[in-house]
């Protein structure tokens, strides 16, 4: 009862107002995308039983409820999101909120709305009987036994048992993160068979308990009025910092000058924004969210895993750090070798995504090992193989750290030395940064601008990149620093004679002189027809956390990612080996609405590089 006691729950019934969200102009025509937009009318099966309990009189309770699914849909593995209401915890009806679920199914989910056990009375701030304690358990129990239930129609209703959801307002807000908040302490209940675990929640003017809430839970995304005094904002803070602190996925959003119940503008926003969220973090998440496999714990700090593929050859590998629990960096290295001296992957706090690409040589024995310095989840995509030739992989070379000595000035150029007159592909760090700014690589007295090899956007970060480098016939290239910032550069090999052609830095694409990408937007690119490019891009004002991802035009997102973010308002870039097709087009997906900047920054000739279908050698989230 002291853990409940500290919950200031709902007093009222949030009444969220659907309002529909006009749709904006992208800079390109898109097809309607499932689980993004309204494509499908809705059947409704009301009154359906997925449980049975018992009230808090001891009378029997049957729990039902209503469920939604796309009109004629034949589609498999599709997700679920589960709706609880408001009113306190003794009035309301899974009649009364209807429109979230008819909403996402709308949208290819199978959705549902709930009833749930009610109390004798409205539970009032603070808690201080048996009796509100035992009304809000009851609550969270029933919603966990109909994630159970759902679990058990799995093979029925065509639904991926990994991929659900839950949400609520008010009282119902409180109970879905009760749901989320408990995934490894869940309540008795029917179908004990079955994880009532979940892969987020959708929290609109709720909060819970914040010492309730560990690394083996589920995160949120958070709707709440700056102003909220029935489940009171601070307590929705702490609830949300809790998550954050056990490395959850959290998404915040406050409203100023908003209560408990939210206006009319305000709804439209978070209706936009909480489908945005459930279709990165539950439709299209490269890794289903159940407890099989939610629940792998994060590789240890100082810990070394092999990757297997093709033997000796030098690959191209996509590596993203996820969850880590503190900052740290990540390093690709031969099996049995020291780890340090350089890094491919930096973190800088905690519960971060970061990406970056290696190059990374496998053995006689098709293995190569990747170092985590930090606690954290590794995933690697292989990219592509260079042919024979087309790439000298030296011993990496630490080329320049200015840790040792004066932090570049703001407007300096740092002057790094190689083989002249060859094309090199380095790893770029900056490091204790002073304020935002960029990091660009352009031959030595060059007018800077105009591309970024590597972005920042606070002071105190640290962000890696991948950069290839000309050195001129001196042997020299610089690096500009548009603000004060240190620089470490570690030479990992040269490319073959003749293997790339080495153009001035061509803008592909740049959205910020139009609209921004809606989420799910594919924007076309266009370069050298049937030619592999290497490509600078960067997200920049993003409006959430999500992740981009070259793909053929048309083609199905997910699976793989390319430049990663995991908050609204940042810039992140990265690097990305990209394939043309014979009209000279790929396209560029966007899973959270940012812009776009894309750089070409050479090709590499024909016969220079395998271009794989992305393979996934790595992801230790998944068994």
């Amino acid at each position: 009862m002291t853990r409940i006691r500290r919950l200031l729950v709902a007093l009222a019934s949030c009444a969220v107002v659907l309002v529909a969200v006009p749709g904006r102009d992208a800079p390109t025509v898109r097809a309607a995308t499932r689980y993004l937009d309204a494509t499908f009318n809705v059947d409704v099966q009301r009154d359906v039983v997925y449980g049975t309990a018992v009230a808090y009189d001891g009378t029997p309770v049957t729990l039902l409820l209503d469920l939604y699914t796309p009109r004629g849909d034949t589609a498999t593995g599709r997700p679920v999101f589960i709706y609880a209401h408001g009113g306190f915890f003794v009035t309301g009806d899974k009649s009364t909120t209807t429109a979230w679920a008819n909403r996402m199914a709308q949208r290819g989910y199978v959705a549902a709305s709930i009833n749930y056990r009610l109390g004798p009375a409205p539970v009032l701030a603070p808690i201080d009987s048996a009796l509100e304690v035992e009304t809000i358990d009851n609550a969270r129990a029933d919603m966990q036994t109909a994630v159970r239930w759902f679990r058990t129609q799995a093979t029925a209703l065509r639904i991926d048992p990994d991929r659900i959801a839950v949400g609520g307002s008010s009282a119902g807000a409180v109970t879905a993160l009760g749901v989320a908040a408990n995934a490894d302490t869940p309540l008795p209940g029917d179908h004990a068979g079955m994880s009532s675990a979940v892969c987020t929640a959708v929290s609109i003017s709720g909060a819970n308990d914040p010492t309730a809430i560990g690394p083996d839970d589920a995160g949120a995304i958070f709707q709440h009025g700056a102003d909220d005094t029935v489940v009171p904002y601070d307590l929705a803070v702490q609830t949300r910092d809790a998550m954050t602190a056990a490395g959850l996925a959290v998404q915040w959003y406050e409203y100023p000058g908003e209560g408990h119940v939210l206006s009319d503008a305000t709804n439209t926003l978070i209706v936009q924004r909480t489908i945005n969220w459930l279709y990165d973090k539950v439709a299209t998440a490269s890794f289903p969210c159940s407890p099989a496999t939610r629940f792998l714990p994060r590789r240890p700090a100082a810990t070394t895993t092999t990757l297997t593929a093709s033997p000796n050859r030098t690959a191209v590998v996509s590596l993203v750090a996820v969850d880590n629990t503190a900052p740290g960096w990540v390093q690709s290295l031969p099996c049995g070798t020291t780890p340090g001296g350089w890094s491919n992957v930096n973190t800088d706090a905690v519960g971060q995504i970061r990406a970056s690409v290696a190059i990374v040589p496998f053995g006689a024995d098709g293995r190569s090992c990747l170092f985590n310095q930090m606690p954290t989840h590794l995933v690697a995509d292989l990219q592509g193989y260079f042919t024979p030739g087309a790439f000298d992989d030296v011993a990496d070379d630490r080329l320049l750290d200015t840790r040792t000595a004066v932090r570049p000035a703001s407007g300096s150029q740092t002057e790094i030395r190689g083989l002249a007159n060859r094309t090199a592909v380095v790893s770029l760090v900056a490091t204790e940064t002073t304020r935002a700014g960029y990091v660009q690589v352009l031959p030595c007295g060059a007018a800077p601008g105009g591309w970024s090899n590597l972005n920042i956007d606070a002071a105190g970060q640290t962000r890696a990149v991948l950069a290839f480098v000309r050195f001129d016939a001196s042997g020299r290239a610089c690096v500009f620093t548009q603000h004060a910032t240190h620089l470490v550069a570690d030479l990992q090999g040269y490319m073959g004679a003749g293997a790339f052609d080495d153009i001035t830095d061509d803008r592909a694409l740049d959205t910020r002189n139009g609209p921004r990408p809606a989420a799910g937007t594919q924007v076309r690119v266009t370069g050298r027809p049937s030619s592999t490019a290497v490509v600078s891009v960067v997200s920049t004002e993003n409006l959430a956390a999500g992740y981009l991802q070259f793909l053929p035009c048309g083609a199905t997102p997910g699976g793989a990612s390319n430049v990663n973010t995991d908050a609204a308002g940042q810039t992140v870039a990265g690097v990305a080996f990209v394939q043309f097709d014979a009209s000279g087009a790929v396209c560029l997906f966007t899973s959270a609405s940012s812009h776009l900047v894309v750089d070409v920054q050479g090709y590499l000739t024909a016969g220079a590089f395998d271009d794989v279908v992305d393979d996934r050698l790595l992801d230790s989230r998944r068994r």
